[in-house]
C-alpha cells in the first residue's frame, strides 16, 4: 500500500484525530489535517497530488511540534514505519476532534502546486485550437 493510501484509511479509522506519519525525515499530514495544521500553525501548504494537500515539519522537531498541538487541545496521533513496513502508532493524545473536511485549498491557485501531466496535455491542446 502507498504511504498516500495508508494514511487515508488511519484518517478513516480516527476520524477526527489529525494523523501525523513519519515519512523520511519529516512527519507529514494530508488532506483536511494538513489545512488545520496550515491553518492553527503556519506550516507551509504543498500539493501531495492534484487536490490533496501536504505539510511537514522535521522529525528531529517532533516534541516541539507535540507542544504546540496539545497546547491547541486537537487530538492526533503520530506514526512510524515498523519493520514490517507498516505505519505503527507512537503516540496519541485525545483533545477535541477537528472538523475540517476539505482535502484541498484552491489547488489550482496554489503557489507550491507541481505541474501535472493533465496541465501540460491541455496546454498543449489548447496550443493546438491557437492556430
Amino acid at each position: 500500500m502507498k504511504f498516500v493510501q495508508e494514511v487515508e484509511k488511519l484518517q478513516k479509522e480516527n476520524e477526527g484525530s489529525i494523523i501525523l506519519a513519519k515519512n523520511g525525515i519529516f512527519f507529514v499530514a494530508i488532506g483536511k489535517d494538513a489545512i488545520t495544521l496550515h491553518e492553527e500553525l503556519g506550516l507551509k501548504l504543498t500539493c501531495m497530488r492534484k487536490e490533496l494537500c501536504k505539510v511537514g515539519f522535521l522529525v528531529k522537531n517532533v516534541e516541539r511540534y507535540i507542544a504546540k498541538l496539545e497546547k491547541l487541545g486537537y487530538s492526533f496521533i503520530l506514526y512510524v514505519k515498523n519493520e514490517k513496513d507498516e505505519l505503527e502508532e507512537i503516540y496519541r493524545y485525545k483533545g477535541k476532534d477537528t472538523k475540517e473536511t476539505r482535502n484541498c485549498l484552491e489547488c489550482k491557485n496554489c503557489e507550491n502546486r507541481k505541474e501535472q501531466e493533465e496541465d501540460i496535455l491541455e496546454r498543449v491542446r489548447n496550443l493546438g485550437k491557437a492556430k
